[in-house]
C-alpha cells in the first residue's frame, strides 16, 4: 500500500495466491494524518480498480451516493472534490505514471519477515494516545 504525503487517496497492490500481480486498488480517503502510533484517515466510500492494462472502474458508487448528503458524511460540493482526486488517479494510470508504471508490481516480501507486534495503545485516536502517553508526538 502506498499513501503518497498530501494526497486524498492510497494505492494498494493486490497479488493472487501464487504472488502473481492482479491489480491496483485506489482508495479515496481524506488525507492521511501521521503521527507516531501510526496513520489516520477517513474513508471516502467510493473507490477505483485499475487493471494491468490500466483500464479501470469505480467501486462503491453506489454507496458513495446514498452517503453523500448525510450528516456526518460529505456534502454534494465535498462529493464532487472526491470524484476529481479520483479522476486525477485515473488519468495517472491511463498515462501509466507511477505508481501505475510497473513498480513493485514483481514485489516479493521477505520470507523471514513477521507481523509488527502492535503497541498496547494502538487503537487510541492520536489525541487520547498523547493524554495517556504524553511523550507520543
Amino acid at each position: 500500500m502506498l499513501s503518497p504525503p498530501g494526497a486524498a487517496h492510497s494505492v494498494w497492490w493486490f497479488f493472487d495466491d501464487n504472488g502473481n500481480f492482479k491489480r491496483w486498488y485506489v482508495n479515496l480517503e481524506t488525507v492521511g494524518r501521521r503521527w507516531p502510533g501510526g496513520r489516520d484517515c477517513v474513508d471516502q466510500a467510493l473507490d477505483i480498480w485499475i487493471e494491468p492494462d490500466r483500464a479501470w472502474t469505480w467501486k462503491d458508487e453506489d454507496e458513495f451516493t446514498e452517503f453523500t448528503g448525510r450528516p456526518g458524511y460529505w456534502g454534494a460540493e465535498e462529493a464532487a472534490a472526491i470524484r476529481a482526486e479520483g479522476e486525477r488517479v485515473i488519468m495517472c494510470a491511463q498515462a501509466g505514471r507511477f505508481p501505475f508504471d510497473g513498480t513493485l508490481c514483481d514485489f516479493i516480501p521477505d520470507p523471514s519477515w513477521r507481523p509488527t507486534p502492535l503497541p498496547w495503545w494502538w487503537d487510541q485516536t492520536p489525541d487520547q494516545t498523547h493524554a495517556i502517553r504524553p511523550e507520543i508526538r
